[in-house]
């Protein structure tokens, strides 16, 4: 890459010193892309102007660091996630506290992600194994460089998928673009780009992990969610339909008496669910933030 680039590039991040990574990694992936590709048109376009000339132009039309810093910075107070946006702080104390969490978007979008956790999990970790396979046993072939470059790159794909879905379930600021490749390396230099990037081989653990956590989020969350709505519906699932809600080890037949305090029981362990999904998708977002973003 030509070096007044990168030395524009160095100055902007400087610029962008404490602001979200997020917005960092987008802006400097807009940055380097707008001002190569320019830069690359306008060599076309008038052969006879320099590098330096184009690269000079190209960097005045855009902008100094600063002044696209402070543009970013304006932008990113407008691209909260919606569920980040919609959290409200609730005046309320103790138990009145503990039921607005029925009231949360951010928690019923949690406990959405737990859900389809296994299906993305399953989904992310044979295309990851397929892709390793793949590539280990073709490596030493001419068609297994490019091809093992390709599953690499499709890796950074899944993973800017996964992180629009973090951002819209869990409500966590993800990124809206992955690391810019470098071009004017020639073909070689963007494959050494894609795997000395280390936001590449973050993502592909990522992708591998999600199926045991998938697993995990999935079978907590669907049984807490079965044994609460069946406590729930304990009167007609017994008195109308027949059907006893404990039956292991043997069918258990609830009093009448009972009845109100296992549909309390039920709704207080269903608050609780989502007490628990709220809390765990704030700490998977935390860490799809660590695995994803550059």
């Amino acid at each position: 890459m030509y070096k007044a680039i990168e030395e524009y590039l160095n100055s902007f991040r400087d610029e962008l010193k404490g602001s979200d990574r997020a917005t960092i990694q987008d802006a400097l992936a807009d940055a380097e892309d707008h001002l190569t590709t320019a830069v690359e048109n306008k060599l076309s376009n008038r052969p006879v102007k320099t590098v330096e000339e184009a690269v000079r132009a190209v960097i005045e039309q855009y902008g100094t660091p600063d002044e696209v810093a402070d543009h970013y910075r304006v932008v990113e107070e407008y691209t909260t996630p919606v569920l980040a946006a919609s959290k409200q702080k609730s005046g309320s104390k103790g138990f009145a506290r503990f039921c607005s969490i029925i009231t949360e978007p951010v928690a019923w979008g949690a406990l959405l992600y737990m859900i389809f956790a296994l299906a993305t999990g399953i989904i992310y970790f044979t295309w990851a194994v397929t892709g390793l396979s793949l590539s280990a046993g073709l490596i030493v072939l001419i068609i297994g460089v490019p091809l093992t470059w390709l599953f690499f790159l499709s890796f950074r794909g899944i993973a800017l998928v996964e992180g629009r879905i973090v951002e819209a379930l869990l409500g966590v600021r993800m990124p809206r673009r992955t690391v810019f490749i470098r071009k004017g390396n020639g073909w070689w230099g963007s494959v050494k780009g894609v795997f000395t990037t280390r936001s590449t081989w973050s993502s592909l653990v990522y992708l591998i992990l999600m199926l045991p956590l998938g697993v995990l989020y999935f079978s907590v969350f669907i049984t807490l969610i079965a044994v609460s709505l069946s406590m729930i519906a304990d009167p007609i699932l017994e008195l109308v339909f027949r059907v006893p809600v404990f039956d292991f080890p043997v069918d258990w037949w609830t009093p009448v008496w009972l009845m109100p305090f296992v549909v309390v029981a039920g709704a207080l362990l269903f608050l609780s669910t989502l007490h628990l999904a709220k809390l765990t998708g704030k700490i998977h977002g935390k860490f799809a933030r660590t695995m994803l973003v550059s």
